[in-house]
């Protein structure tokens, strides 16, 4: 059953103030873990990168949830001072959503090459992987 959205009033700008600018600043951090990552899949396990993925997926799909509460409450009569918070969380939601999809395009790279797909190889898809460039060795 799809629920319909609960749309909010103006009162709730700080609120997604904080909301939107907490998100984006998590998600950067987690951003600056996943270019680490990169270097070092083996860091990795499956589930946690799952979870990263999990994660990051639900927050790209619900992305049109504050773009439609923005434009809301834009047609609505605001204070200037609440037209320039909204502009700025539009923006700040714009970089919330890029630094989503680098995550999980850094996420996709990796899969493959954590730890515990590294211990289910046998030696020989090991060295294949290996020489082959598909994963890096540790150094």
């Amino acid at each position: 059953m799809d629920e319909q959205p609960q749309w909010q009033p103006i009162s709730m700008l700080p609120v997604f103030t904080d909301m939107v600018d907490g998100m984006l600043d998590a998600s950067q951090e987690q951003l600056a873990n996943m270019q680490s990552a990169r270097d070092k899949p083996h860091i990795m396990d499956d589930a946690t990168l799952q979870r990263v993925v999990d994660l990051y997926n639900n927050q790209l799909e619900d992305q049109w949830l504050f773009e439609e509460q923005f434009n809301r409450w834009l047609r609505q009569n605001m204070e200037p001072e609440q037209i320039r918070e909204i502009e700025r969380l539009k923006v700040q939601a714009t970089k919330l959503k890029a630094c989503n999809e680098e995550i999980l395009k850094i996420a996709e790279e990796i899969q493959g090459s954590t730890i515990d797909s590294i211990l289910g190889m046998d030696e020989f898809e090991l060295i294949d992987a290996v020489l082959s460039g598909k994963l890096k060795p540790p150094m």
